[in-house]
């Protein structure tokens, strides 16, 4: 359980970095679309994938308490699908406020 708690620490530490990085650059210049791209590549994949594990294995422990409830759908919308479209379904590079606005 520790090393998850460090890998979240660490991913946040880590986004909230690059945001502040990319929000330095100037919105239309090359280096802001290349600190973009180094931040989502670098960051944010990574930390989409290990979240969307995490969910995923959240989501298969607390299924009976969702069954019972009826809050399946929604559980696996937060847990799993919104991960997974922010990781793998997102273009590399598109700026976080774009998706953010999306959602």
């Amino acid at each position: 359980m520790k090393t998850f708690t460090r890998t979240v620490a660490l991913t946040i530490g880590l986004v909230i970095l690059s945001s502040s990085f990319s929000n330095t650059c100037k919105a239309d210049s090359y280096e802001h679309k290349v600190g973009i791209i180094a931040a989502d590549v670098f960051v944010f994949r990574p930390s989409g994938v290990l979240l969307t594990v995490a969910g995923s294995a959240l989501f298969v422990l607390i299924l009976p308490a969702t069954v019972i409830s009826g809050g399946t759908r929604a559980t696996a919308n937060t847990l799993v699908k919104t991960p997974y479209k922010f990781t793998f379904r997102r273009p590399i590079g598109t700026d976080l406020r774009d998706y953010v606005d999306d959602y």
